[in-house]
């Protein structure tokens, strides 16, 4: 179990930095047309720090679970028309 759940937490690390990732790359997209080029080289090395900081903060919180993958199964229910 213990294998199963380190290999868990390592799939919600990696879920946890491209989701975090992707975030700031839009938000460094909306602010390079907003700012200025002086102002957005800044701003971009503060959304950096902060969202690398907000991902060291997080993998260290799930330190703190246990935590187990499920995967979701969608059941398809098909229909048809009679004759």
């Amino acid at each position: 179990m213990i294998m199963a759940t380190n290999k868990s937490r390592e799939r919600l690390v990696e879920e946890m930095r491209k989701e975090v990732t992707k975030m700031m790359e839009r938000t460094l997209d909306y602010a390079e047309v907003a700012c200025p080029r002086e102002t957005f080289k800044q701003l971009r090395s503060k959304i950096l720090r902060v969202g690398n900081d907000c991902m060291r903060n997080l993998t260290k919180t799930f330190d703190n679970y246990d935590v187990t993958y499920t995967k979701i199964t969608e059941e398809i229910i098909e229909f048809g028309k009679r004759g």
